[in-house]
């Protein structure tokens, strides 16, 4: 186990540049024309532009808790899970804090109880409602509704909190392009959906009735692009911060879609990132999930860097404390952190302490 902090995250502070005036999720052609005529001239006035906290936060440390399941196929067994999403509320029919898990491999989700224990499965291998081909993300929103993006069937579909299908959240055209190949999820406090589709190199945004409002990004590497974006968080000031996958970085946007700043880039010291997949983000602190690292690290949301958390499992062992491809991120409500360790088909939790 490796676990780095830096006693003072006072270095780096990212470049950041706002374009464009405030308006929905902007078209990328209109975005490479702004970039064209005005280039980087606003970047020192945007700087000034950037949130700032406003209470001082004692540096984290993290602890490897425990982990949950290996490599199987029948029921409470995981097959390379890609994601991992806890229900922040419930009823008394379905607990708190549910774990639910896209066990990829299995074509299923799984629903586990807090102390890891087996509760419930649905989907299945197939292409009709209700069935998966390749589930990669789940999310539950406060309402305890559970969406599900699928990867090879290029779709997002929702179900109750038992796991009965409701119907597609999102599929079809968007700005004339089909989604394809969905990747992470997320919801905001007002119930808006965040699907990052990484086929398109873009984020889209739909409302919690899952009519489409807009969409962000587009293929390139210059700020507010992606190149396979993998993953998405939303924060309760509604703030966007994106796992840019193949760009080897996290992006910050704001809540219509113009972007912020830019965090990391491709290496192994800290704060650089080599094929980020997973991304959470609390009150304090963003969570990424480095797979190509196989480490957490954990940055100011300025995205200074803080510590980093795990190290490479060589031998294929699941050894406690280390990943291997880790994939999607997730935070409880008393300081847990889960983590989709996919290469080690398991769940891993951690603990952070202020």
């Amino acid at each position: 186990m490796e676990q780095i902090r830096n006693p003072c995250p006072s270095g780096r502070r990212a470049k950041s540049e706002i374009r464009g005036p405030k308006s929905k999720f902007l078209n990328p052609i209109l975005i490479s024309a702004i970039y064209l005529i005005f280039g980087f001239c606003h970047l020192s006035l945007a700087m000034g532009s950037l949130p700032v906290a406003t209470t001082e936060v004692v540096n984290p440390t993290i602890s490897y808790v425990r982990d949950f399941s290996l490599m199987r196929f029948n029921d409470s067994q995981l097959s390379y899970p890609y994601d991992v999403d806890v229900a922040q509320i419930g009823n008394l029919e379905t607990g708190l804090e549910g774990i639910f898990v896209a066990d990829t491999g299995n074509n299923r989700i799984q629903r586990w109880n807090n102390n890891g224990d087996f509760t419930y499965q649905f989907g299945g291998f197939g292409l009709q409602p209700g069935k998966f081909n390749t589930p990669v993300s789940v999310a539950v929103d406060f309402n305890s509704r559970i969406y599900v993006a699928e990867k090879d069937s290029d779709r997002v579909q929702l179900f109750d909190i038992r796991g009965n299908v409701l119907g597609v959240a999102a599929t079809g055209e968007y700005n004339y392009k089909k989604l394809r190949n969905p990747a992470g999820l997320d919801v905001d406090n007002l119930g808006n959906l965040y699907a990052a589709d990484s086929g398109n190199d873009r984020v889209l945004k739909f409302d919690s009735g899952g009519q489409f409002i807009g969409a962000v990004g587009g293929f390139g590497y210059g700020l507010g692009f992606f190149d396979a974006p993998q993953d998405v968080a939303v924060d309760l000031n509604r703030y966007l911060y994106v796992a840019d996958t193949n760009n080897n970085r996290v992006q910050k946007l704001d809540y219509d879609g113009r972007p912020l700043a830019v965090f990391g880039k491709m290496g192994d010291g800290p704060g650089e990132f080599y094929q980020p997949r997973g991304i959470a983000v609390d009150n304090n602190f963003i969570y990424v999930s480095d797979s190509g690292n196989n480490r957490i690290q954990v940055l100011t949301k300025e995205g200074e860097f803080v510590m980093m958390f795990g190290g490479k499992d060589k031998e294929k062992k699941e050894s406690k404390g280390t990943f291997l491809n880790p994939g999607g991120i997730c935070l409880g409500k008393k300081g847990q952190i889960f983590v989709a360790d996919t290469g080690n088909s398991r769940i891993v939790e951690l603990k952070i302490k202020y």
